[in-house]
């Protein structure tokens, strides 16, 4: 027996700042995808180089009562997301072995329980709702919903470092920038379709942060948007990617 799920990640957030008093994010999935395969066997190995999503497995088990199955099931992920550089891969992992579980165990997917079970592993991409989100990716003890994921095209360079997204943000780091400001600016700019708003608002999240995660390419990103008509830049807070964001292929 064995049941497959395929989710995607993001391409760093949309903003990440304080607002309402907390460390909040909002992101977008792109077209980079995890595919996750749970399945049953006797001596499960394979599982354990993946150290969070396994993890997810036993703490999923264990809360719906089946924990003298986590030695019955293992796990197998194919991915074509960039690992530790601000993609939400681990996210999408998480995500895809959740899934897979719901549909082994004919479960439904329950947002509480996810962001409940998620945020002990790692803070969490808001990829995990269905549509635009204002999230408490630290804590899971907030969030908003916005409106529906919109469709805008990506141009990503992705940096060398590698960073572990735990480690990262357990450090001693200079505050977020405060974002309360901006946040109307995004809201509206989801609520509306504009993604020449969101792109204002991306941008300006970017900037704000610099001095928590500088980026090497950070100003020539900038000049290649200004001089080939993107609409501003997004990026990884806790990663190694910045891209540009336009409204067509073109």
């Amino acid at each position: 027996m064995e049941v497959c799920a395929r989710y995607p990640g993001s391409c760093g957030e949309i903003i990440q700042g304080h607002i309402h008093g907390k460390d909040m994010l909002i992101s977008c999935p792109v077209d980079l995808f995890t595919t996750v395969r749970v399945f049953e066997c006797k001596k499960p190995a394979n599982r354990f180089k993946y150290i969070k999503s396994s993890a997810l497995l036993h703490n999923m088990l264990k809360r719906w009562g089946l924990e003298h199955l986590n030695g019955l099931l293992d796990i197998d992920i194919e991915s074509s997301i960039p690992q530790s550089k601000g993609f939400a891969s681990s996210t999408a992992d998480l995500c895809g072995v959740y899934i897979c579980l719901l549909k082994l165990f004919k479960r439904k997917y329950d947002i509480t329980e996810a962001i409940e079970e998620f945020v002990k592993i790692e803070p969490t991409d808001s990829i995990i709702f269905r549509e635009m989100a204002l999230f408490d990716y630290k804590d899971g003890g907030y969030y908003e919903r916005i409106g529906d994921y919109l469709k805008f095209y990506i141009l990503a360079f992705e940096g060398r470092r590698i960073i572990d997204t735990v480690a990262y943000n357990k450090k001693k780091l200079p505050k977020l920038s405060d974002l309360s400001d901006i946040f109307p600016l995004v809201e509206e700019g989801i609520k509306s379709a504009d993604i020449s708003k969101i792109a204002v608002a991306s941008t300006a999240s970017i900037k704000r942060n610099l001095n928590r995660l500088p980026y090497d390419v950070y100003g020539a990103v900038l000049n290649i948007c200004n001089i080939t008509g993107g609409l501003g830049i997004i990026g990884g807070h806790s990663g190694d990617v910045l891209g540009i964001i336009y409204d067509d292929k073109e």
